[in-house]
């Protein structure tokens, strides 16, 4: 490494010299998972695209080559609020106006057909805490495809359940003449080995936020888009899972007494967020799932 290479980066603003970069493939690989995620964190964009055998021995290149596509332009920076007694928390990459042309250079398209517009102003914490956990899992579900635990068929984001094209294609609750629309965080379709066919999942993260009333709306929504035909008409099944991943354990099991209360029933799983790992994506699979109506924690797949 040459000394302007060397040289100290600033890390809440771009460098007006910043040492020279040749762009390398891993550099588009990581634009290009912004731009599929929305926002990542440094860490998950070290666990998604830097995974090793020793944990974290990668994070100095990974930081490296992220100071250089932020200073270079190609990512950008959410401004992070430093929480007293929390330490300093992980940066949070989005794309930028070079990420985006080189985006659209991989895709073959024009940047303009991407459906991508550079963020104006301040994202709320809430929002960044909500993208990065859904995040956590679909990094996890993308690592176990790669370590040939199964094929993701399909994931369909929360920004595209919220358009046009799904306005008719997600669950929803009928109140006289009123239709209450229940947006799921994702949902993803993933093509198991062997003779175990497929699995359907719609993916709830839930922050702690939502009143109990709301939650149980949700419940009926999903327990009625099956029971209708409606699952099977637009995703091709009637056996979806509802895979919800909440703050803290206390509130899964308030979650669940609620589920139980409206009559929801197995298709429901629910995890807390501290079993789950970004750095061991197999903890996915452990037996860390309460069901309803089922005793004791569950593995997603029997073996």
């Amino acid at each position: 490494m040459t000394n302007s290479e060397k040289k100290y980066l600033p890390s809440h603003k771009r460098s007006k010299n910043p040492p020279a970069m040749r762009l390398t493939a891993r550099d588009k690989e990581i634009v290009l998972a912004v731009y599929n995620y929305r926002l990542l964190s440094s860490h998950q964009i070290e666990a998604l695209i830097f995974p090793s055998d020793k944990l974290h021995s990668k994070r100095t290149v990974c930081q490296r080559r992220l100071q250089l596509l932020f200073h270079h332009g190609y990512l950008n920076r959410l401004p992070i609020p430093v929480i007293l007694g929390e330490g300093r928390q992980p940066i949070v990459y989005i794309l930028d106006y070079k990420g985006a042309d080189l985006v659209a250079i991989q895709l073959g398209v024009d940047r303009a057909n991407l459906g991508w517009k550079p963020v104006q102003g301040q994202s709320s914490m809430l929002f960044i805490e909500h993208s990065l956990a859904i995040n956590d899992i679909h990094l996890m579900v993308h690592r176990l495809m790669e370590m040939s635990h199964w094929q993701v068929t399909t994931w369909i984001g929360d920004n595209e359940l919220k358009s046009a094209k799904y306005k008719d294609k997600i669950p929803y609750r009928t109140h006289g003449a009123r239709v209450t629309r229940i947006i799921p965080d994702s949902f993803f379709h993933l093509k198991l080995p062997g003779k175990k066919g497929n699995a359907y999942f719609f993916l709830e993260v839930d922050q702690g936020t939502m009143v109990n009333s709301r939650w149980a709306d949700k419940v009926k929504a999903y327990t009625q888009f099956r029971s209708t035909g409606a699952a099977y008409r637009h995703y091709g099944t009637h056996n979806f899972r509802v895979l919800t991943i909440t703050s803290t354990k206390a509130r899964m099991h308030n979650l669940i007494k609620t589920t139980e209360r409206v009559g929801g029933d197995h298709y429901f799983w629910f995890a807390s967020q501290e079993d789950l790992d970004i750095w061991r994506p197999d903890s996915l699979l452990e037996p860390i799932w309460a069901v309803v109506g089922r005793d004791g924690q569950q593995m997603l797949f029997q073996k």
